[in-house]
């Protein structure tokens, strides 16, 4: 399998850098970097992109509601270290975990009368994120220096991993919607050792997978335990360990390779 490089956004050169796998990444300037990058760019320039992000970023407590489901909206959230979990809620009253943000997402939670969100955004764990007002969004996008082509990709990239999960729901049983999540969660943390095909760890409760991809929690524990009868798989407190990174993606039906390259920006 060919050797994965690190990403590298365009951003101010940099690199998304992972803690073993625990999903407490952070965007930082890689200095090697250089000027090189999104054509147009300049390394003063995503410097200073960065500089103007981080001085509208605050740093948020584990548990802290960032938007709240039919609020004010600003014109993005993102995230630049940390875990930030989307929620919706039922007409039940019962609030679901859809989505997650790690280190360089980009979410714009406007609904369709691009005033209210139309999910609520809770701090995970400690994180350090901006929210970006709409008339921010709009210079980003008039600034011509190839920052609005960054965002643009990134909230792609988050449509296309929303439209990879559905699908597996949609069609998916139970094994396949849980192996799918995993890889996914699994890429967007620590690409590299994935497609290194070693082991690496997600530090994600079993309740929480189970929402992502519509199981309950019992159904999840019946299946992690199937899976690590296999060796596929460790279920360790608080999180799991994926052992078997190939017989994981044959399970979910996915090429990591591929996988990757159609949702990570």
């Amino acid at each position: 399998m060919k050797p994965f490089a690190p990403r590298r956004h365009f951003l101010t050169g940099i690199c998304l850098c992972s803690g073993g796998g625990h999903m407490n990444q952070e965007l930082r300037v890689d200095p090697a970097h250089g000027a090189t990058g999104h054509p147009g760019t300049t390394r003063s320039a995503r410097r200073a992109v960065l500089a103007r992000c981080r001085s509208r970023a605050r740093v948020v407590e584990r548990g802290a509601d960032l938007l709240a489901e039919g609020g004010e909206a600003p014109g993005a959230l993102w995230v630049l270290s940390g875990r930030i979990e989307l929620r919706k809620t039922l007409a039940d009253g019962r609030s679901v975990l859809f989505d997650m943000l790690f280190p360089v997402d980009v979410v714009h939670p406007a609904a369709v009368d691009m005033r209210s969100s139309e999910f609520e955004a809770t701090a995970a764990e400690t994180s350090r994120v901006a929210l970006l007002s709409r008339d921010a969004c709009a210079r980003v996008e008039r600034a011509g220096d190839g920052v609005g082509d960054l965002v643009g990709r990134l909230t792609a990239a988050g449509r296309a991993r929303r439209s990879e999960r559905l699908l597996r729901v949609v069609q998916g049983r139970g094994e396949e919607r849980l192996a799918f999540l995993l890889l996914e969660l699994a890429l967007r943390t620590d690409a590299r050792s994935v497609l290194a095909e070693r082991p690496c760890r997600l530090r994600l409760p079993q309740r929480a997978m189970g929402e992502m991809v519509g199981l309950s929690t019992v159904h999840v524990c019946r299946v992690m335990t199937r899976l690590a009868e296999r060796g596929v798989l460790r279920a360790e407190r608080g999180g799991v360990e994926l052992r078997d990174v190939a017989a994981l993606a044959a399970l979910a039906h996915a090429e990591p390779a591929a996988l990757a390259g159609a949702i990570l920006a």
